[in-house]
Protein backbone atom coordinates (compact mmCIF):
# COMPACT_ATOMS: atom_id res chain seq x y z
CA UNK A 1 0.00 0.00 0.00
CA UNK A 2 1.57 3.63 -0.91
CA UNK A 3 0.33 7.02 0.09
CA UNK A 4 1.55 10.10 -2.12
CA UNK A 5 1.41 12.59 0.30
CA UNK A 6 3.39 15.66 1.10
CA UNK A 7 6.59 14.22 2.92
CA UNK A 8 6.17 18.26 4.59
CA UNK A 9 3.04 17.31 6.22
CA UNK A 10 3.09 14.52 8.03
CA UNK A 11 2.71 13.99 11.55
CA UNK A 12 5.11 11.56 12.17
CA UNK A 13 8.49 12.60 11.80
CA UNK A 14 7.88 16.25 12.64
CA UNK A 15 11.22 16.85 13.75
CA UNK A 16 13.04 16.28 10.35
CA UNK A 17 9.96 17.28 8.31
CA UNK A 18 10.18 20.52 10.26
CA UNK A 19 13.85 21.11 9.59
CA UNK A 20 13.47 21.07 5.87
CA UNK A 21 10.81 22.94 5.80
CA UNK A 22 12.55 25.85 7.81
CA UNK A 23 15.41 24.74 5.03
CA UNK A 24 13.06 25.14 2.24
CA UNK A 25 11.96 28.46 3.29
CA UNK A 26 15.29 29.50 4.08
CA UNK A 27 16.15 29.18 0.69
CA UNK A 28 12.99 30.66 -0.64
CA UNK A 29 13.95 34.32 1.50
CA UNK A 30 17.93 34.37 -0.16
CA UNK A 31 16.05 34.25 -3.67
CA UNK A 32 13.45 36.70 -3.33
CA UNK A 33 16.19 39.26 -1.26
CA UNK A 34 18.56 38.43 -4.05
CA UNK A 35 15.91 39.33 -6.55
CA UNK A 36 14.78 41.90 -4.78
CA UNK A 37 17.94 43.96 -4.12
CA UNK A 38 18.65 43.31 -7.97
CA UNK A 39 15.90 44.97 -8.74
CA UNK A 40 16.70 47.71 -6.12
CA UNK A 41 20.01 48.63 -7.73
CA UNK A 42 18.91 48.52 -11.01
CA UNK A 43 15.95 51.43 -10.29
CA UNK A 44 19.39 53.27 -8.11
CA UNK A 45 21.46 52.78 -11.51
CA UNK A 46 18.55 53.89 -13.92
CA UNK A 47 17.06 56.89 -12.26
CA UNK A 48 18.71 60.02 -14.09
CA UNK A 49 19.23 62.42 -10.81
CA UNK A 50 20.85 59.83 -9.14
CA UNK A 51 23.00 58.97 -11.58
CA UNK A 52 24.00 62.88 -12.23
CA UNK A 53 25.59 65.10 -9.43
CA UNK A 54 28.28 67.25 -8.06
CA UNK A 55 31.79 66.06 -6.65
CA UNK A 56 30.67 66.93 -2.82
CA UNK A 57 34.95 66.22 -2.02
CA UNK A 58 36.13 68.82 -4.92
CA UNK A 59 36.47 71.56 -1.93
CA UNK A 60 39.01 68.61 0.09
CA UNK A 61 41.58 69.10 -2.26
CA UNK A 62 44.33 70.67 -0.64
CA UNK A 63 43.22 69.10 2.96
CA UNK A 64 44.47 65.81 0.82
CA UNK A 65 47.21 66.86 -0.70
CA UNK A 66 48.88 68.58 2.64
CA UNK A 67 48.29 65.14 4.73
CA UNK A 68 49.36 63.08 1.92
CA UNK A 69 51.17 65.18 -0.33
CA UNK A 70 55.18 65.07 -0.64
CA UNK A 71 56.69 66.65 2.35
CA UNK A 72 53.52 65.90 5.00
CA UNK A 73 54.66 64.94 8.73
CA UNK A 74 52.30 61.53 7.73
CA UNK A 75 55.01 60.68 4.97
CA UNK A 76 57.76 61.54 7.43
CA UNK A 77 56.06 59.24 10.22
CA UNK A 78 55.79 56.57 7.62
CA UNK A 79 59.11 56.84 6.78
CA UNK A 80 60.20 56.39 10.73
CA UNK A 81 57.97 53.56 11.44
CA UNK A 82 59.27 51.39 8.48
CA UNK A 83 63.36 52.00 9.05
CA UNK A 84 62.37 51.19 13.22
CA UNK A 85 60.65 47.94 11.95
CA UNK A 86 63.49 46.81 9.17
CA UNK A 87 66.20 47.58 12.41
CA UNK A 88 63.63 44.92 14.56
CA UNK A 89 63.53 42.68 11.53
CA UNK A 90 66.92 42.87 11.03
CA UNK A 91 68.27 42.18 14.69
CA UNK A 92 65.46 39.44 14.41
CA UNK A 93 66.63 37.19 10.93
CA UNK A 94 70.44 39.11 10.60
CA UNK A 95 69.95 38.82 6.91
CA UNK A 96 71.42 42.76 4.97
CA UNK A 97 68.48 42.04 2.61
CA UNK A 98 66.01 43.01 5.06
CA UNK A 99 67.64 46.93 3.99
CA UNK A 100 66.67 46.28 0.41
CA UNK A 101 63.37 45.66 1.83
CA UNK A 102 63.47 49.23 3.50
CA UNK A 103 64.12 50.96 0.46
CA UNK A 104 61.32 48.84 -1.40
CA UNK A 105 58.96 49.90 1.28
CA UNK A 106 60.01 53.18 0.98
CA UNK A 107 59.67 53.24 -2.45
CA UNK A 108 56.55 51.83 -2.22
CA UNK A 109 55.12 54.40 -0.06
CA UNK A 110 56.28 57.60 -1.83
CA UNK A 111 54.57 56.31 -5.03
CA UNK A 112 51.71 55.48 -3.00
CA UNK A 113 51.16 58.78 -1.28
CA UNK A 114 51.97 60.60 -4.56
CA UNK A 115 49.04 58.18 -6.17
CA UNK A 116 46.44 59.62 -3.60
CA UNK A 117 47.56 63.33 -3.49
Amino acid sequence: MSIKDNALNVVKGWAVASLFRTALENRQMKKFLKNGGLILISLMVAHPVLAAGTDLLAPQQATVNSTFGSGSSLIKWFYIAEIVMGLFIYIKARSPLVFVGIVGCIIFTRVAFSIAS
